[in-house]
């Protein structure tokens, strides 16, 4: 199988082009495999299902076990939740507004097409397959979107390739919505993003091997474009993971591993009406090669580049060192793909790295940012009659314990995953913003729901 929210200045010290890495953060490595013969190698994705239980997707397949999905606590304790049957890998994971895992699969060394859709419920239960028809597979990373919908780049095999754009709902339907044509380039990028626009963006290519690179956009129903050209070559080929992510400003923004004032990787910004700048170099030496980006709930953009943790700041533009990794340790070995627990502490995986080099790591680094409070970007629908049921859709919405519109405490409330909850409007609810409350603090709504 060919695989894999919401959410310019550089602090260096003049010698040497040294990071300065600030004081006082805290690694704590959670979780490495004991050896290759036992599932939960190569860790790949990380996703917070309740607050301070992590499930982590480990890549590693073989002719005895496949790829495999289990939990890690906050404090470090781990749990085999469920493995695919030998040779069946998978290196996507998200949550749904179902609540279900789901992620795509397929067989390594296979000689015929064995490519689906999963989804299973947290326990490890209730495990369903969807098939692809023909060739076609998943070559990107499943992107979770609002209301209860999946988007996927997936591929057919061929003399050349054949690329294309589908939608998964929670049932397991697979729809193509665009085949990309010889014009349309190529998607090159591994994940899909969605902007606060409501539309579906990725990278790609011109042609295989080829640039110019540049920035794609999808509609929801599968309307076409690219809208952002990169003007220099090398920066989006060979295929991969080329990161990109929608950020709270509303802009989109990435690393390139090469170009910069340095040659040695950047972060830049698109804006969504197509205006592309460098937002950051990274320097001549030491921190290097940028290889992921998130953005945490400070506002500010995190990642790793070599073995470094990197802080980029959107107010104040510059560009600085967290932690360094030390790989002759236990500690991980980068690329190292982030996400912001529900404590406020970042939780990275890595393929590689760990207690085993080269099996790969779950970590914790407590970095001092505060507990992340609530966001909502959008409620689906945005009007109905008491009685009916809403999915509000935004980040860090775990552990909600009360959800009111216009001040009328709603029937019925459960979180779904870290973007999504469930709530049923009551009965007395008027027109108004929807407030939800967790352990963490509240979030009021700007936009009303209109009860009908």
């Amino acid at each position: 199988m060919a695989k894999k929210y919401l959410l310019a200045s550089l602090a260096v010290s003049a010698c040497c082009a040294q990071i300065a890495v600030a004081q006082g953060p805290v690694y704590k490595l959670l979780y490495a495999p004991s050896n290759l013969n036992v599932p939960g190698g190569n860790p790949s994705v990380m996703l917070e299902v309740y607050p301070g239980l992590f499930y982590v997707l480990g890549f590693r397949s073989t002719n005895t076990f496949g790829s495999s999905i289990f939990t890690v606590t906050s404090g470090g304790a781990f749990k085999l939740i469920y493995t695919l049957p030998p040779n069946i890998g998978s290196s996507t994971l998200v949550q749904g507004a179902d609540g279900r895992l789901h992620g795509p699969a397929g067989q390594f060394g296979g000689t015929t097409p064995n490519d689906y859709y999963y989804s299973i419920l947290p326990s490890g239960s209730g495990f369903q397959e969807y098939p692809f028809t023909g060739t076609w597979e998943s070559i990107g990373e499943t992107l979770a979107a609002p209301p209860g919908e999946f988007y996927d780049i997936i591929g057919a095999g061929g003399n050349p390739p054949v690329w294309g754009f589908g939608r998964l709902d929670e049932s397991g339907k697979i729809i193509l919505l665009h085949q990309f044509s010889p014009t349309d380039g190529i998607p090159s990028g591994n994940n899909l993003v969605y902007g606060l626009d409501g539309n579906i963006y990725g990278v790609g290519i011109q042609q295989a091997g080829q640039d110019p690179g540049f920035i794609f956009r999808f509609t929801p129903s599968g309307t076409y474009s690219q809208f952002v050209s990169f003007p220099q070559p090398g920066i989006t080929y060979p295929p991969g993971y080329v990161p990109l992510i929608a950020a709270s400003d509303g802009n989109l923004y990435g690393v390139f591993k090469m170009t910069g004032a340095n040659n040695t990787g950047q972060i830049y910004q698109a804006t969504l009406s197509g205006q592309l700048q460098t937002a950051a170099s990274f320097p001549a030496k030491g921190m290097t090669r940028p290889q992921s980006l998130m953005q945490a709930s400070d506002g500010n953009l995190y990642g790793s580049a070599s073995n470094y943790i990197f802080r980029y700041n959107l107010t104040t533009r510059q560009l600085s060192g967290v932690y360094e990794l030390n790989a002759n340790t236990s500690q991980c070995e980068c690329p190292c793909k982030l996400i912001e627990g529900m404590d406020g502490k970042l939780y990275g995986v890595t393929p590689l790295g760990g207690s085993n080099q080269g099996i790969g790591a779950v970590f914790s680094l407590d970095i001092g940012l505060p507990k992340p409070t609530p966001v909502i970007s959008g409620l689906y629908p945005a009007s109905g009659p008491a009685g009916q049921n809403v999915t509000l859709w935004g980040n860090y919405l775990l552990g909600a314990t009360s959800v009111t519109f216009n001040g009328a405490p709603a029937a019925n409330v459960a979180s779904t995953s870290v973007q999504s909850v469930k709530v049923t409007v009551p009965a007395g609810a008027t027109t108004g913003p929807v407030t939800i409350t967790n352990a963490n603090g509240s979030f009021t709504t700007g936009q009303d729901f209109t009860v009908q």
